[in-house]
C-alpha cells in the first residue's frame, strides 16, 4: 500500500467514526426527549 493510499484510507475510516458518533449522539438526544415528554404527563 503505498503512502497515499494509507491516507486517503485513514481520512475515509475517521470520517465513518464520526458519522457513527453522530448516529449515537441523534440516538442518544432522542431517547432523552422520550424521557423529557414521558416526564411532562
Amino acid at each position: 500500500m503505498s503512502e497515499n493510499n494509507e491516507k486517503e484510507w485513514k481520512k475515509l475510516e475517521q470520517e465513518e467514526m464520526k458519522e457513527e458518533d453522530h448516529q449515537l449522539e441523534l440516538k442518544d438526544g432522542y431517547e432523552k426527549d422520550e424521557e423529557f415528554e414521558k416526564s411532562q404527563d
